[in-house]
C-alpha cells in the first residue's frame, strides 16, 4: 500500500517537473543571452510558436527585401523592415574595398537605434527560406556591436504562415532610441588586410559558402572580376545547413556535418560568399554548433578577387 502510494506521489511529482520543464522551454529562449560567446539553439533560435507567445515583448525586424514586406504577403505584426543593405556600406562600386561591408561603429549604432533598439529589449529577424540569410546577417551585426540578445525566427516567414501565424500589410516604424553599442566586437570579424596576412596559415580553416559552380569558378552571378575562390578554402554551401523547409538542422545533424571538416572546435574558422551575407549567416551557425572563434570576411570574395595582389584558385579543389 506505502509503495503504491509512493508510486503515485512520484509519478505526480515527475509530471510535475515536466510540466514545468515545459513552460521553462516556451520563455528559455529570452534567457538564454550569450555570455562567453558561446552560442546555443537557445540563443541564436526561437521558433514560432515561441514568438507567437512573446510578439508583443520583442523587437521584430523584417529582414527580406522591401518589396516582400509591403507585397500582397504582409509580414509580421509589428515588424519593422531593415534587410541587409541597411547596415552596410552602398556607396560605390561591385570591388571596392568598402562596397557592401559593414557600417563603422558610429554610423550603425545610430542605424540600429532607428530601429527602436536600445540594447535593452529582445530583438527577433526573420528573413524567409532560400534568401541569403538575410536574418543571420542581422544577428551577426548585432553581436558584432556586442549586443547578444538577438535570435532569428527559425524557418523564417514561411514557417510563421505555415503555423497559422498573423500577418499585417501596415508598413510599420518604431520611435528612434539610442543605442549605446559603439564599438565592434573583433572576434566576429575579419578585414581583407587580416585574410592578405593569413591566408596561408594552415592552423586557419577557410569556409566559401557560395553554390559549387562559383566556388570552382564556372560561375560569376554577380560580376565578379575574377571567377574562382580564396586558396585553402573549402566550398559548403549554405544551403547544407538547413532541412526541405529551410529550419536550421538539428543539433547533432550540424554538429556532424560540421565536425567533418573541422574536427577541433578551438580552430579559427573564416567564412565568406560574395559580399559576407551568407557567411555571416554561417558565422553564427558555426558557433551554435560550438565553433567560437568563426569569425565572418565581411568584404568576402568581391573585394578580395578585385585585389590584383591576391591569389585566387579555380577547380574544385582547395588549393
Amino acid at each position: 500500500m506505502k509503495l503504491n502510494v509512493f508510486c503515485g506521489r512520484f509519478v505526480l511529482m515527475l509530471s510535475a517537473v515536466l510540466t514545468a520543464a515545459a513552460m521553462m522551454a516556451g520563455t528559455a529562449a529570452v534567457a538564454a543571452v550569450v555570455t562567453d560567446g558561446t552560442e546555443t539553439y537557445l540563443s541564436y533560435v526561437v521558433t514560432t510558436e515561441w514568438l507567437k507567445a512573446n510578439l508583443g515583448k520583442v523587437v521584430l525586424i523584417d529582414a527580406r527585401d522591401p518589396s516582400l514586406y509591403k507585397g500582397q504577403q504582409g509580414h509580421l505584426p509589428g515588424a519593422v523592415n531593415a534587410e541587409w543593405k541597411y547596415f552596410a556600406n552602398m556607396n560605390g562600386n561591385v570591388g571596392n574595398p568598402k562596397w557592401a561591408t559593414v557600417l563603422e561603429p558610429a554610423a550603425l549604432a545610430k542605424k540600429i537605434g532607428a530601429l527602436g533598439i536600445d540594447g535593452k529589449k529582445p530583438v527577433i529577424v526573420y528573413g524567409d527560406g532560400g534568401d541569403w540569410g538575410n536574418a543571420g546577417w542581422v544577428v551577426w551585426v548585432l553581436r558584432l556591436t556586442g549586443f547578444n540578445d538577438a535570435r532569428i525566427l527559425d524557418g523564417g516567414f514561411t514557417a510563421w504562415r505555415a503555423a497559422g501565424g498573423k500577418t499585417d500589410s501596415k508598413a510599420y516604424s518604431n520611435k528612434a532610441v539610442s543605442y549605446p553599442n559603439t564599438k565592434f566586437n573583433e572576434s566576429y570579424i575579419v578585414t581583407t588586410e587580416w585574410m592578405k596576412e593569413n591566408v596561408q596559415d594552415s592552423s586557419i580553416g577557410i569556409v566559401d559558402v557560395r553554390t559549387p559552380s562559383e566556388y570552382t569558378g564556372e560561375s560569376r552571378f554577380f560580376g565578379e572580376r575574377r571567377p574562382g575562390h580564396i586558396p585553402g578554402a573549402i566550398n559548403l554551401p549554405m544551403d547544407k545547413v538547413f532541412t526541405p523547409d529551410f529550419k536550421l538542422l538539428p543539433e547533432a545533424e550540424l554538429q556532424s556535418l560540421l565536425s567533418a571538416s573541422f574536427p577541433d572546435k578551438e580552430q579559427t574558422i573564416i567564412l565568406y560568399d560574395t559580399s559576407g551575407v551568407r557567411s555571416a549567416f554561417m558565422t553564427m551557425a558555426f558557433r551554435l554548433a560550438g565553433y567560437k572563434n568563426a569569425r565572418n570576411y565581411d568584404a568576402s570574395y568581391q573585394v578580395w578577387c578585385s585585389d590584383a595582389d591576391t591569389e585566387i584558385v579555380q577547380g574544385p579543389n582547395p588549393r
